[in-house]
């Protein structure tokens, strides 16, 4: 990191020559004052032997106007925020400990506002230390890139396009991310713009275009925290590795599953948390009581300043840990009442509040997509190797694991990636766990059920919907521990005859004498049914026609995107846009009696 300014007294470069470098969480930097706590950021790399970092020359849209991290004495109050304001600073996030991320015109002074510490990140700093060893040479790993949150998306999608790389477009991405594809030089590049903030890789659900629910981030007082960020204070027990007793209470649960089975589920992700430290979890009544975790179904305004907006909106949000929120606020789980919430299937109650627990605790986000801290929610049955080694630098690692002997396995023998049947049948295996071992299985489109044996398992036919079925399949053995895997089966309608099977005349709707033989369809480019492009969109063309006459001809996507072509009898659509991974379209063709004929085609983005 580069060393910028020193605004209390002496020479940042004096105090750093007096000092050692010091090490904390992940990450490393100079300590400034011998009770100034380092900052905790993942990408933070060793200092060299010189005391005196190297100018940081960063690329930007915006001359004049940098990105940086001021840290103040202790964590920065209401005035300070005020001053940065008065300032011409913007404040972005919070950063721990005592430090914000900020904006502000190069060579301003910020004497007198208490600052210990400023600078600017090297790009190296930038990069994940999860994509060590991946960005040797050739081509990159897909990877996310996060933009300071006062960058507007199309400088964020300029600064990408500037330095040659593909934009992967995805619609569940959280604001100021880019799914972005190319070159190790690329991705390097990327970084040493000072527009972005952090570089992390991207999940195989966002890489294959499949549907997400993002999770924007615990909240601070100070503001929010970003991706680079581990850590957000000492939790619970204060420094050091100590145990917490905490407390939480029921202040609503949402009606939409039995209230007992939510509550349980949210304890679940408790208990999964308090197996690997020194924390536990006691239900009061008292949902304003200190250190007390007050779980809350809501929608809309619901008193925190942080509406839900939705159903289509974020699930849940959380507050760090006392002090850097209120006793009043700390800890609390708020959920989106207005998602249509599930046990055991997409929106998954216990998925969802355990990646809220981490937060609750403590944690930040991880940058491995296996990880239930990871920063877009999927189906999980426990924590990752991650989220344990994360949560045992916050606190003390418990005294006596519950893990069995042998860990539960599950492993499931891929089906048929795409078909045309109502319904699919689904086998595999488990191994290890204690005890007699269950297997389950649900959808994201909300079916469930109970697969045959446990070993060797069987799940004769899991009804599929038109599109994408995500199905999951969990095993749990007689200690609740469990092992999931999930698969995407993409099911498209079959084709329906063109002509009238019968032959002889159309037949008539009795009393109207209009047809209800349904027109024909055809799709002549592509020529083939499955297509695999590079391209990211597709556009399909042919020809259509019925005895009455054709209304229009429709398009539908797997993926959301629908519209109307262009002409009937030859017809053609816009450039239909494709996500990285499988999307069915559908094409539609109507007639003045309302009969309707379908053709489809799946293509495989790569």
């Amino acid at each position: 990191m580069e060393n910028s300014q020193n605004t209390s007294d002496g020479s940042i470069v004096n105090r750093l020559t007096s000092k050692i470098s010091c090490f904390i969480g992940f990450a490393l930097i100079a300590c400034v004052a011998s009770a100034q706590p380092a900052l905790r950021l993942k990408g933070f790399q060793p200092a060299s032997s010189s005391a005196q970092a190297a100018p940081v020359f960063a690329k930007t849209r915006t001359p004049g106007r940098s990105h940086y991290l001021v840290q103040f004495a202790a964590e920065p109050d209401a005035e300070q925020m005020k001053a940065l304001a008065d300032h011409g600073a913007t404040v972005l996030s919070y950063v721990p400990d005592s430090a914000l991320s900020i904006s502000m015109r190069d060579g301003t002074s910020l004497s007198g506002l208490g600052i210990q510490w400023m600078g600017r990140l090297r790009p190296s700093e930038k990069l994940s230390p999860e994509l060590d060893g991946k960005l040797v040479a050739g081509q990159a790993p897909p990877v996310l890139v996060e933009f300071y949150s006062d960058v507007p998306d199309g400088e964020a999608r300029a600064i990408a396009m500037e330095n040659g790389a593909a934009i992967h477009e995805h619609p569940d991405l959280l604001p100021h991310h880019l799914l972005i594809e190319g070159t190790v030089d690329q991705v390097r590049r990327l970084a040493g713009w000072d527009e972005v903030s952090y570089i992390f890789p991207a999940s195989g659900d966002l890489i294959r275009g499949l549907p997400v629910h993002a999770c924007a981030g615990a909240l601070t007082t100070a503001g929010p925290v970003g991706q680079a960020v581990p850590l957000v204070g000492d939790g619970w027990d204060g420094p050091g590795l100590g145990s917490a007793n905490l407390s939480y209470a029921f202040v609503n649960v949402t009606e939409q599953q039995p209230a007992d089975s939510v509550e349980s589920e949210i304890e679940r992700a408790y208990a999964e948390w308090a197996k690997y430290v020194q924390v536990t979890f006691t239900q009061t009544s008292d949902s304003t009581g200190p250190r007390t975790l007050a779980v809350l179904f809501a929608s809309g305004a619901h008193g925190d300043g942080y509406p839900f907006t939705g159903p289509g909106g974020v699930l849940a949000h959380t507050f760090y840990p006392y002090p850097l929120n209120p006793e009043s606020i700390a800890g609390h789980q708020h959920f989106n009442n207005d998602v249509s919430w599930k046990i055991g299937a997409d929106v998954d109650v216990f998925s969802v509040a355990l990646h809220e627990t981490g937060h609750a605790l403590g944690l930040g986000h991880s940058d491995s997509p296996g990880d239930v801290m990871y920063p877009y929610y999927r189906m999980v049955s426990a924590l990752g190797p991650g989220d344990i080694a994360a949560i045992q630098q916050q606190y003390a690692a418990s005294l006596s694991p519950t893990q069995p002997a042998v860990p539960l396995t599950l492993t499931i023998q891929s089906p048929q990636a795409t078909t045309s049947a109502s319904s699919i049948a689904v086998s595999g295996t488990s191994s290890g766990g204690s005890g007699s071992v269950q297997v389950n299985w649900s959808t994201n489109q909300g079916t469930s059920g109970t697969a045959q044996g446990s070993s060797s398992w069987t799940i004769a036919a899991i009804p599929l919907s038109v599109g994408a079925n995500v199905i999951t399949v969990t095993a749990s053995d007689a200690k609740q521990d469990q092992a999931s895997e999930s698969v995407t089966v993409t099911s498209q309608l079959p084709n329906p005859p063109a002509d009238n099977p019968t032959g002889g005349n159309p037949p008539a709707n009795p009393g109207t004498g209009e047809s209800t033989v349904p027109p024909s369809v055809t799709i002549l480019s592509p020529a083939m049914t499955t297509v695999a492009t590079s391209a990211s969109s597709i556009v399909v063309s042919g020809t259509a026609q019925d005895n009455l006459g054709l209304s229009q001809v429709t398009w539908s996507s797997s993926t959301g995107a629908a519209g109307v072509a262009t002409g009937t009898s030859n017809w053609t659509t816009v450039a239909i846009p494709l996500y990285v991974g499988t999307t069915t379209i559908m094409i539609y063709a109507s007639d003045a009696a309302g009969n309707q004929a379908w053709r489809s085609i799946t293509v495989t983005r790569y």
